[in-house]
């Protein structure tokens, strides 16, 4: 009896693992299986995204640029003439706005890139309200650094004071210094009273909203990728939109502050902070749009005319900026979903350069967007790319406004 006990043990010890280890098998199939479906689904944008990260790889070495365009400098002048530490651009990766969500608007109501403005002065196209501010360059381009203030502020110089719309979408450029403040956008009403505050960053740590009048203050934790050490030191694309009483704040691909329930009605902007010297606030690329969202883009296709300003590049070159995947996908959806719709993809620049030089980048530019939906999945042959340069101008190109209006890709219903 014993040793038919002990058999009973010795049995139970060694064939139980067994069975474990076949259901776990069991069970790492089922879920091999299941992340295959999976990952069949997400193969083809994926590959498409690859394909994109290798071609614009290989496009950055003879991207054209436009003539006049300032050499790139490794050090940044203020104003007293000191250096300050050098500042690098960041590669960002196309593939990591894959499933970004956020469109702008498409109607204009400001655009300033400073590269018609010079550096070591102050923007035209800005007023100064508070502390020091300066354009300098930092990589291969101007950005404004406020550099003295508690707080520093600086705002866009518009016709009118309150030029906000009900629905509207800001986006910019942001590099945080080591140890500097965030840079703060707040927006005043109608009669100059401050009515939202926001910081895009509070030590690479926090994103911040808070409605003045209302007692309320939201926070939002970056993520691993934004967060501290990650933040410094680098570009950061921020974009905000106000859509009916939904309020959303993006920093790079991630949304990382969503208000359901806004209830200020701004009127302007406004961009500053705490500033010193040696931890200023940078920023460049500021846009501001009327509208935002993807309902309209199917809308709009449907009619057989749709007119992208969300899909951007560059001064002077012909990539495209990872940010415009927002609008990118949007457009891939539509076309997905109507696969026996034919669309010429056009590009078109303002009146700034040569002729010949702009309908050479522009031509670049409505290619690469074909190139980045078919790498994406869409057919080639149901898109055609031409560029039309400066012709065909929808607004007046002897403005500020205007050139930024006249910036623009369209798809054209064939």
């Amino acid at each position: 009896m014993l040793k038919l006990l002990l058999i009973s043990l010795i049995s139970t010890f060694l064939i139980s693992p067994i069975f474990a280890q076949f259901g776990n098998i069991l069970d790492r199939a089922s879920n091999a299986a299941t992340n295959r479906a999976n990952q069949k689904i997400d193969q083809g944008i994926n590959k498409g995204l690859d394909k994109v990260e290798e071609s614009t790889k290989k496009g950055e070495k003879k991207s054209p640029t436009d003539a006049g365009k300032a050499p790139s400098a490794d050090t940044q002048t203020n104003t007293s003439g000191s250096t300050s530490t050098p500042l690098t651009d960041n590669p960002v990766s196309m593939r990591s706005y894959a499933n970004y969500d956020f469109v702008p608007g498409n109607k204009i109501i400001f655009e300033d890139d400073f590269h018609a403005d010079q550096d070591g002065e102050f923007a035209e196209h800005w007023d100064l309200l508070g502390g020091q501010a300066v354009l300098n360059k930092v990589g291969d381009a101007l950005a404004m650094k406020i550099t003295d203030g508690n707080y520093g502020k600086v705002a866009p110089l518009m016709k009118q004071k309150a030029y906000l719309p009900k629905e509207f979408t800001l986006e910019y450029d942001y590099y945080q210094t080591p140890g500097a403040y965030g840079l703060v956008f707040w927006f005043d009403n109608v009669e100059g009273g401050e009515v939202i505050k926001c910081e895009a960053s509070r030590g690479g740590s926090l994103a911040t909203f808070q409605v003045n009048g209302e007692g309320r203050e939201l926070a939002g934790t970056m993520p691993e990728e934004l967060a501290s050490d990650n933040f410094n030191n680098k570009w950061h694309h921020v974009a905000f939109i106000l859509k009916g009483r939904s309020l959303k704040l993006y920093i790079d691909q991630f949304r990382v502050l969503t208000v359901p329930q806004n209830t200020a009605v701004p009127a302007r902007v406004t961009f500053g902070g705490i500033a010193s010297q040696d931890e200023p606030l940078i920023f460049k690329n500021v846009r501001i749009a009327e509208g935002g969202g993807a309902n309209l883009i199917g809308q709009k296709f449907g009619e057989g005319k749709y007119i992208s300003h969300g899909i951007n590049f560059d001064y002077g070159k012909a990539i495209i900026k990872p940010e415009s995947m927002g609008e990118i996908n949007a457009i891939h959806k539509f076309l997905s979903e109507n696969n026996n719709s034919r669309f010429e993809v056009g590009g078109y620049t303002d009146s700034d350069g040569s002729d010949a030089s702009n309908l050479t980048l522009s031509q670049k530019r409505a290619e690469a967007v074909k190139t980045q939906l078919v790498n994406m999945g869409i057919d080639g042959g149901r898109l055609t790319a031409k560029g039309y340069g400066e012709t065909k101008p929808i607004a007046d190109n002897t403005t500020f406004d205007g050139k930024a209006q006249n910036r623009r890709v369209e798809f054209v219903k064939q």
